[in-house]
């Protein structure tokens, strides 16, 4: 016979052995989206271990970030140096990242309700196979920091919780570390301390003898911690104009001069419709993006958004009143602190929605699910627990096999755009990002496909950064003077300091037989700040011809 502890271990092996079968089918996919530039063509990977602790989350000097985030990169120079970033290798370590996560969860839940195992499997294997989580799994540059910080978060929570039940300290160091492990993954993971705190403070409630001492030695390593991850953090951020005071943020006029910033206002507004479809996401899985496009006009969704508002306050309402729990409270909590980070509070360059941000602040949502389901299903009549386990087991199954699709959308930059065009095709970004594939040199490539995408991006959105340069280059490969020249002077309008678009506009005036306009625009390019990288050769050949020209 299986002891308690055996069974629940086999349980939380049985989450994390579906979290592993329903993504093996993503084994076999490659790099997309931005793993060029973060993982594939990182030359801070290619340093040394101490390197990593003094650069941000960037990939050059125009792509500053307000992020730190040397964990998550440490774990890429591992791979480097191992296996020189073979994509299984790569897309193994990111599903035994969500396998492990999935087990933890599994333990999270299990530690908020000792009654009912089976609340806490139901929770772990939500959590493992809803297709919601696909991006954080699959998205090999943008998915790897918030499944470290998830793994860090829940490790640190669990340790802390097991300090205080056998009163033991060292539990507490390890829970500090791992929480110092969790933001240097991303930042995100400091929102784990609130949680902490809440322990100590029912801990402090018991009015045990030393209960406050107790309570201050083992919180102190965390505050030594986070002390330590912002003094670094700013001492890498401050020495690139990035973050000028210790406490962390941004806000820079070197990041404001590179990035759109919108006022916490229009952020504040936006979520009105970024919560509910989040949330709508999460309930109705069947259209999800790799690229959210906010809605221009929100007052054509008054209707659907007040439902989806009153939903949601219905909902808080019930778990606050009727349905009222610790572990509900607790999935509660969980949500709001691990969504605050993302909600715009604090502008970060990006996009305002995205699936991956919701990996963390998911959990809450399913240890509430699973808890009131547990609590309020009537399974006490064997027919009502038949009828429960077939319903339960049926609507895991339709969310795995949505997964098991969304993975092989992610196979490639190709899939992964030509479904979001199929999905969404008014989504400027789907068009934008299948033209580049069409543009590239990938097995794909096909200028007149390309050109036919960015014609459409044009039609949407005719103020869309760098698609005009991409159609200058396609007209001037193929002698289209005047065409290419309009393009260059349309890209330069939208963007003033477009490097590439500047140089190929000169030579193009130059072709045209303008060589005082081409030499405009070769100064341009040589004085204007960024880098010049992705373009090989173009600061020589402005050189060169800058000097024959002026001769």
């Amino acid at each position: 016979m299986f002891n308690n502890d055996n069974r629940e271990f086999l349980f939380g092996l049985f989450v994390a052995t579906i979290a592993f079968l329903v993504y093996a089918n993503s084994l076999g996919n490659g790099f997309t989206l931005d793993d060029d530039s973060v993982i594939l063509n990182n030359p801070v990977l290619r340093g040394n271990f101490f390197s990593l602790f003094s650069s941000i989350d960037t990939t050059g000097e125009t792509q500053l970030l307000p992020f730190y985030r040397p964990v998550t990169y440490l774990t890429y120079m591992i791979e480097w140096h191992l296996h020189g970033f073979n994509p299984f290798f790569v897309r193994l370590a990111n599903v035994l990242l969500h396998t492990a996560n999935s087990f933890l969860v599994f333990r999270l839940a299990r530690s908020l309700n000792k009654d009912n195992v089976y609340m806490a499997l139901l929770a772990g294997i939500l959590f493992a196979v809803h297709p919601q989580q696909s991006e954080g799994v699959n998205f090999n540059a943008g998915g790897r920091n918030t499944m470290l910080a998830c793994f860090f978060s829940i490790s640190t929570y669990l340790f802390h919780a097991k300090s205080i039940l056998r009163e033991n300290k060292q539990w507490a160091l390890a829970g500090a570390l791992f929480f110092l492990l969790g933001i240097f993954s991303k930042e995100t993971a400091v929102m784990i301390l609130p949680l902490i705190f809440a322990l100590e403070f029912r801990m402090l409630r018991t009015n045990a003898p030393n209960s406050r001492l107790q309570a201050f030695m083992r919180l102190a390593p965390y505050f030594a911690a986070l002390a330590v991850y912002i003094v670094m953090r700013w001492l890498t951020l401050s020495k690139l104009g990035i973050q000028t005071s210790i406490i962390p943020g941004v806000g820079t006029k070197l990041l404001e001069s590179m990035y759109i910033t919108t006022t916490l206002g229009t952020r504040l507004l936006d979520d009105l419709y970024i919560i509910p479809r989040y949330f709508l996401t999460a309930i109705w899985p069947l259209h999800l993006s790799s690229r959210y496009v906010m809605p221009e006009d929100m007052n054509l969704l008054v209707l659907p958004l007040l439902g989806g508002w009153l939903c949601i306050l219905a909902s808080i309402g019930w778990i606050c009143t009727r349905g009222r729990s610790t572990t509900s409270l607790f999935g509660l909590a969980w949500i709001v602190l691990f969504w605050l980070p993302v909600s715009g509070i604090v502008f970060v360059p990006g996009a305002p929605l995205a699936d991956r941000f919701f990996y963390i602040p998911e959990i809450g949502l399913w240890i509430i699910i699973a808890d009131q389901f547990c609590r309020h299903m009537p399974i006490e009549k064997p027919i009502f627990r038949r009828v429960a386990g077939v319903t339960v087991a049926l609507l895991l199954l339709v969310l795995a096999a949505l997964t098991v699709v969304r993975n092989q959308e992610w196979r490639s930059n190709y899939s992964l755009y030509k479904g979001l065009v199929e999905h969404y095709p008014e989504n400027v970004h789907a068009h934008a990002g299948l033209g580049k594939v069409f543009y590239g040199k990938e097995k794909e490539h096909d200028t007149a496909k390309a050109e036919r995408e960015f014609e459409k991006v044009i039609a949407i959105d005719p103020n869309f950064p760098m698609i005009y340069t991409y159609l200058g280059n396609i007209k001037l490969n193929r002698d289209d003077l005047a065409g290419a020249l309009y393009c260059y002077s349309k890209a330069i309008e939208v963007y003033p300091y477009d490097k590439e678009a500047r140089l190929n506009r000169g030579i193009t005036l130059e072709k045209l037989g303008r060589p005082k306009e081409a030499i405009t625009d070769y100064l341009f390019f040589m004085t204007t700040p960024g880098s010049s990288d992705n373009l090989p050769g173009g600061r020589e050949h402005a050189e060169k011809r800058l000097r024959e020209l002026s001769q």
